[in-house]
């Protein structure tokens, strides 16, 4: 008997309920490695994992009851295999089975995560998503959609190469992923909202980010310029966001300059151009975390040319120094709004 694969498939849900712990809505618990009032810890039962989104701990039904316990990953095994896996035979006295209350100390043995963890379900909806609607036929939706794109500058290799993709009927592919997935696991993925809604009603460009080539995260926009208030840009509901195109920071040399822009339009613009770049979505979404990621390059901030890339870029400079690494910034020359339009307009001229 292969111990460790036995218990890895020992019911997560059913383990946290016999510790007494109450499930809320949408599967979350209030979490029991680290002080909180309202639960964040999510249960995945497709992949029999958890995630906090308070903390970030994560792992399998292993490191949950490790962490919980307080005990050591192996001691941890054999007590749920104890528990819990038919025909288990262990030597010595038998493990008490465990009771509330709970522990309130994290388990420092638990992994951290890497800035952000995402769930392989969210990956898998996020791609059937992208794939249905790269399936559905053309609209006129769609192509004002790819001609706002070029107009921006973009050439179909580009487009191909980040994987943007539109949304080319929307009651369509809200109707699809409903029929595809439990409405429970569309909110979470942040793909709906409160009210069951497709977010991406008015967002019909999509833009995906990639980890490890892994499609983790999308961001929807407008097409063109907003005439009703409505945001360009539409997040995910609810689901921290990655950095734009950082898979780019596997591939740069040791001591090679990397850029990092506001928007994804920006560094798709600076990749088209032949220079490494990542982005951030927006320039108020950086977490101070991500600045270790970038210990290895000369980092050239290339925000918009307003008050707020201005302040940002100042802002981020003395964090990413506080880590000991090495920044400068470049201006968008005087008349352009930002990279995208300084190079397309550049270009026209």
């Amino acid at each position: 008997m292969n111990i460790l694969e036995e218990v890895r498939k020992v019911d997560l849900l059913r383990v946290v309920q016999d510790l007494g712990m109450e499930v809320h809505l949408h599967r979350k618990i209030v979490c029991p490695f680290h002080d909180e009032k309202t639960p964040s810890l999510v249960l995945y039962p497709q992949t029999n994992t958890y995630y906090c989104f308070g903390c970030g701990k994560r792992g399998d039904v292993i490191h949950f009851y490790a962490g919980y316990t307080q005990l050591e990953y192996k001691a941890a095994m054999h007590e749920l295999a104890y528990q819990y896996v038919s025909g288990y035979v262990r030597r010595g006295t038998p493990p008490p089975r465990r009771t509330p209350p709970r522990p309130q100390i994290p388990a420092d043995h638990i992994p951290d995560t890497k800035v952000y963890v995402y769930q392989p379900q969210h990956t898998e909806i996020f791609e059937l998503f992208k794939k249905y609607c790269e399936e559905q036929p053309e609209t006129d939706i769609s192509r004002q959609a790819y001609a706002y794109l070029h107009s921006r500058g973009f050439t179909d290799y580009t487009l191909r190469r980040f994987g943007i993709f539109v949304i080319k009927d929307y009651h369509a592919a809200s109707y699809y992923l409903r029929s595809q997935y439990a409405m429970v696991d569309l909110r979470e993925c942040g793909l709906y909202n409160e009210k069951d809604n497709l977010i991406f009603y008015k967002h019909c460009i999509i833009i995906p980010y990639y980890q490890k080539e892994k499609l983790v995260y999308l961001q929807g926009r407008i097409i063109g310029s907003s005439i009703d208030k409505t945001p360009r840009y539409q997040f995910l509901n609810g689901v921290p966001i990655t950095l734009f195109n950082g898979d780019m920071l596997r591939k740069v040399r040791t001591g090679q300059t990397i850029y990092l822009t506001e928007g994804a339009f920006d560094c798709m613009t600076l990749v088209q151009q032949g220079h490494p770049a990542v982005s951030l979505g927006s320039v108020t979404m950086f977490k101070r975390e991500w600045a270790k990621l970038f210990q290895r390059f000369e980092v050239c901030f290339w925000f918009d040319n307003d008050p707020a890339g201005q302040h940002a870029a100042k802002a981020y400079h003395d964090i990413f120094q506080s880590s000991g690494i090495s920044t400068h910034s470049r201006s968008v020359k005087e008349g352009f709004k930002d990279v995208n339009e300084y190079f397309t307009r550049r270009d026209e001229e």
